[in-house]
């Protein structure tokens, strides 16, 4: 009986010893990394939630560092989506899937949504463009755990328009087109919705109502439409699409004109977990979109950590860097845990040795564990390095300062051509 008993602990070891080797990090370095983010991030969570969001983290963190490690022009990182699944992500910050063409099909034929512009023999000449240093992109905002993406991307092409056409930048609430045209132009609010619906509300409503009146609450509104006519804070009079669907060189060459509104296909584990470099992911669809964001310029290289924005974060945001060097660069919120503790994450700048996470305590105590490397190249890969310059609304804490540097000229990658728009306020 005794050596039955012990048979079966052996066997019982070895399974665990065998799978613990067949993962780069050891339990320690997991469980301490994921200490050091809910410390960062300040999550809390229910007894029952807790291991399972651990298990969740732990399948991140290796697909982080198996990407990474590939030397790919895109870095990614253990960001705030971190603890979720790419399907709970999918489920609570994307749109439903829907099919581009026949979006399209029901934009040229029913003519229904405004008129089109067509622009598809553009030579650039090298030119780089980035709206932010001329002040005419507002602040990153942030959506919540709601699929309104959608609202953000109208509010945030039409706080541009405004802004080119009086000089003055009024951030707009998404909240009055979510409560405003919820089952009345067939959008559904946090369940989804589309930017040309939602122009031609502010078009035949007269406007538009600012933030600070009508407050974004990332729900559905329970008390329906509460628009006010004395609180509008802009209008438009028009609204076009970039044609050639499909095509970036007409893409290009509007936003040299202005931010435009696109959608794309976000919902892969790579975008979920975007921290750095050049955004590419040959599984990304170019005809089945999941999320609205706003293309604010384009450029080629490097990109730049520093986003140059002129808006400053929201409360709940928060600000990083991350390095390829070795020194470390900090991340600060606004907010502070209830450990007092600040984080700091420190690279390696080497792409077999990943970096590290250290924690500094109020008594000045530091530890530190091997967390998954970010040093991919952000200049290596086969493809181009021209890129285009893309604001999220998942606050400042996600991707590069709430911004995405999606790869441009390679074959419309994530489909960021094949569905763009743009409010029009007459002069």
């Amino acid at each position: 009986m005794k050596q039955t008993v012990v048979s079966l602990l052996l066997l019982v070891l070895t399974i665990v010893i065998v799978s613990i080797e067949g993962t780069k990090f050891s339990e320690v370095e997991y469980r301490n990394t994921f200490t050091q983010w809910m410390i960062t991030y300040q999550k809390e969570y229910s007894a029952n939630d807790f291991l399972k969001r651990y298990q969740i983290f732990k399948n991140n963190m290796d697909f982080v560092d198996e990407w990474n490690s590939k030397g790919s022009e895109t870095i990614l990182g253990l960001n705030l989506f971190a603890d979720l699944s790419n399907d709970e992500f999918v489920n609570t910050y994307m749109m439903p899937k829907y099919d581009v063409e026949q979006m399209q099909r029901d934009t040229v034929l029913e003519g229904i949504f405004g008129h089109s512009h067509i622009s598809n023999n553009f030579v650039s000449d090298g030119v780089e463009v980035d709206w932010r240093t001329k002040g005419a992109v507002s602040e990153v905002k942030n959506q919540g755990a709601c699929g309104s993406c959608w609202s953000f991307s109208t509010t945030g092409s039409i706080e541009s328009a405004h802004f080119m056409a009086t000089g003055n930048m009024v951030t707009l609430s998404e909240q009055n087109l979510m409560d405003c045209t919820f089952n009345v132009t067939g959008n559904q609010g946090c369940g989804g919705g589309a930017v040309a619906p939602a122009y031609k509300y502010v078009i035949e409503n007269g406007g538009i109502d600012t933030e600070a009146s009508y407050p974004y609450t990332a729900e559905n509104g329970k008390d329906g439409c509460q628009f006010n006519p004395d609180n509008v804070g802009a209008t438009i009079d028009n609204f076009n699409f970039v044609l050639p669907f499909f095509s970036e060189k007409a893409l290009e060459y509007m936003v040299t004109q202005r931010p435009i509104s696109v959608s794309i296909d976000a919902a892969q584990p790579s975008f979920q977990l975007y921290s750095g470099g050049i955004y590419f992911e040959p599984k990304c669809s170019t005809t089945f979109l999941t999320h609205d964001v706003l293309a604010v310029g384009y450029g080629s290289g490097i990109p730049s950590n520093d986003t140059t924005s002129t808006g400053s974060a929201s409360e709940d945001s928060w600000s990083g860097t991350v390095t390829s060097s070795a020194t470390a660069t900090t991340a600060s919120g606004s907010g502070t845990s209830s450990s007092s503790q600040s984080s700091a994450y420190q690279t390696s700048g080497s792409q077999s040795g990943g970096w590290s996470a250290s924690v500094t305590s109020s008594d000045g105590a530091t530890t530190s564990t091997p967390v998954p490397s970010t040093s991919g190249s952000s200049s290596s890969g086969s493809g181009s390095n021209n890129y285009w310059i893309v604001k999220n609304s998942w606050t400042r804490q996600w991707g590069i300062d709430g911004y995405i540097y999606m790869s441009k000229d390679r074959n419309n990658n994530c489909g960021i051509a094949s569905y763009a728009k743009w409010p029009i306020i007459n002069n």
